[in-house]
C-alpha cells in the first residue's frame, strides 16, 4: 500500500517537470524573440542616426560649396581670369579659384583648397576629407562625420528647377559654352518625375474641358505647362514682340496638357478640337515645330493647348516631355544677351520639377543614326549651359556609412534681375486693387477685317 502511494506521488512529480520545462522553454523563446526585436531596433536606429549623420555631413559640404561659388564669383567680377596651372605653395590666388571652377577635370577637394579647409585621415583607411566638427582635429565627433568629395560644375547639359504655388514661373536664360544663341534649333522640356508625387492621377477628360482631380491620399495630376519664348535681333523694336512677321517671331507660348490616353493624344483631328495633337506616331515623342510659336503671336489665329501624351511605363525620369522646334527671331539672327524661356504653371498647381534642354538640330536633342550595316545608334545634339545655374555633388560619411547630395544653385545675375511679374499688387484683398478697361484689338474668326 505504500507502495502504491510513493508510486503516484512520483507520476505526479514527473508531470510537474514537464510543466516546468515546458513553460521554461516557452518563457526563453518569448525573452529571445524580444531581444532580437530589441537589437533589431537598436541596429536599425544606430543605422537610421548614421545615415541622417552622413546626409548632414553631405549637406555641410554644400553649404562649404555655396561659400566657395561666392568666392569664386568674386574673382570673376573683379576681372581676373583663370590661371594655367595651381600651385602648391599655400596661397590660392583668384586665378586659381578660377581654376578650379571651371576646369574639367574636378578634384573632390576643390571646395576644401578654395576654403583653405583642413583636409585630414577621416577612418584608418587613410580616406581623406573634411571633419564636420568644432575641433578641427576630429576629436569631437564620436561618429567622425567628414565630407569626403566635393565638386562645383557651372557646366551644365540642362537647366532643373521646381514649379510650384509658391513659384509658378521660372526664367531661363540661355547661356551657352562654345555656342552663340543662333545655334539652337530646338528644345526638350521634360516635366513631373517620380519625386514629384507618390500616386500619379492623370486629368480626366469631360464635356471638353480639363477637370483637375481631388488632391487626396497624395495623389496629384502632371500639370499643365506652359513654356514662353523671348528673343531678339542685334536690334529690335518693342512692336516686334506684338506680331510674327513672316516665318520670325520674337515672342511665342505654347501650353501643353498632359493625358495617359493615348488613342486620345494620336487622333487626328482630336474630337473634339478642344487641343492640337502633340503626339508624333513616327518619333514617338511629343514633338511640336516652329508654327506653333508664330502661330501663338498671331492675333488672327485661333490658339490651342497642346495635348501631349505622358507615358508612365517609359522608364524615363521625367513622366511627360515634349521637344519644340524654335523660331528665327524677327530681322536678324539671334541675339545671346536677349535670348529666354519662361516656364510656368497656369493653374498653379500641382507642384513639379522640370527640365529643359537646349539642342543644335531641327530633329530635337537626340537623333536616331543607321550605320551601313543597318544598326541604329542614337547622337546627342545637347547644347550645355555655362553659368546658368551651378551644379553641386557633395558626398558626406559618417563612421562607414556613405550619402551623397547633388543639388542645383540658381547663378543670378545681380545686374540684370528678370521680373517674375509683368504686374505685382501688394497688399490685401481690400487694399490691392486693379481697375481693368478691355477692349478687343481683333478677332481671330474674323481676319479679313485686320488688326
Amino acid at each position: 500500500m505504500i507502495k502504491g502511494k510513493l508510486k503516484n506521488r512520483f507520476k505526479k512529480g514527473a508531470a510537474s517537470f514537464y510543466v516546468v520545462a515546458f513553460s521554461t522553454l516557452i518563457l526563453v523563446i518569448i525573452a529571445a524573440s524580444f531581444a532580437a526585436i530589441i537589437i533589431s531596433e537598436i541596429a536599425r536606429t544606430s543605422n537610421d542616426d548614421l545615415a541622417q549623420s552622413a546626409y548632414d555631413s553631405a549637406l555641410a559640404g554644400v553649404e562649404d560649396a555655396k561659400v566657395a561659388i561666392y568666392n569664386y564669383r568674386n574673382c570673376i567680377e573683379q576681372g581676373f581670369t583663370a590661371s594655367a596651372n595651381i600651385d602648391d605653395d599655400g596661397v590660392l590666388t583668384c586665378g586659381e579659384i578660377i581654376k578650379y571652377v571651371e576646369s574639367d577635370e574636378k578634384s573632390c577637394d576643390m571646395v576644401a583648397k578654395i576654403l583653405n579647409r583642413s583636409i585630414t585621415s577621416v577612418d584608418d583607411d587613410g580616406d581623406m576629407g573634411v571633419f564636420i566638427s568644432e575641433k578641427s582635429d576630429g576629436n569631437n565627433n564620436n561618429m567622425r562625420q567628414a565630407y569626403t568629395c566635393v565638386k562645383i560644375s557651372t557646366k551644365l547639359s540642362d537647366y532643373r528647377s521646381t514649379l510650384s504655388s509658391a513659384n509658378p514661373i521660372k526664367i531661363v536664360p540661355v547661356k551657352l559654352d562654345g555656342k552663340n544663341a543662333s545655334d539652337i534649333k530646338a528644345v526638350r522640356i521634360s516635366w513631373f518625375s517620380d519625386s514629384d508625387s507618390a500616386l500619379v492621377k492623370y486629368l480626366n477628360f469631360k464635356n471638353s474641358r480639363v477637370l483637375f482631380p481631388a488632391l487626396t491620399l497624395g495623389a496629384s495630376a502632371p500639370p499643365t505647362i506652359s513654356v514662353t519664348l523671348v528673343q531678339t535681333a542685334g536690334t529690335f523694336s518693342f512692336s516686334h514682340f506684338d506680331n510674327t512677321i513672316g516665318d520670325r517671331t520674337d515672342r511665342g507660348t505654347i501650353f501643353l496638357v498632359p493625358t495617359n490616353d493615348y488613342a486620345r493624344a494620336i487622333a487626328e483631328p482630336l474630337s473634339p478640337a478642344t487641343y492640337v495633337r502633340a503626339y508624333n506616331t513616327d518619333r514617338s515623342e511629343n514633338y511640336i515645330n516652329k508654327n506653333a510659336f508664330l502661330k501663338s503671336n498671331d492675333k488672327t489665329a485661333k490658339n490651342l493647348p497642346y495635348l501631349a501624351y505622358c507615358n508612365n511605363d517609359s522608364g524615363n525620369e521625367f513622366l511627360c516631355s515634349a521637344t519644340l522646334q524654335l523660331p528665327e527671331p524677327v530681322d536678324g539672327d539671334r541675339n545671346n544677351d536677349t535670348f529666354l524661356f519662361a516656364v510656368s504653371l497656369p493653374y498653379g498647381r500641382p507642384a513639379t520639377s522640370f527640365a529643359m534642354e537646349f539642342c543644335d538640330s531641327n530633329d530635337g536633342c537626340v537623333t536616331k543614326v543607321i550605320a551601313d550595316d543597318g544598326s541604329e545608334s542614337t547622337e546627342s545634339h545637347v547644347v550645355h549651359l555655362d553659368g546658368v545655374q551651378v551644379g553641386v555633388d557633395s558626398t558626406g560619411r559618417a563612421n562607414d556609412l556613405f550619402r551623397r547630395v547633388e543639388t542645383r544653385l540658381e547663378s543670378t545675375d545681380a545686374a540684370f534681375p528678370y521680373p517674375l511679374y509683368a504686374l505685382q499688387l501688394l497688399g490685401d484683398d481690400n487694399t490691392s486693387l486693379l481697375k481693368k478697361d478691355l477692349k478687343t484689338i481683333c478677332e481671330w474668326n474674323f481676319p479679313e477685317r485686320g488688326c
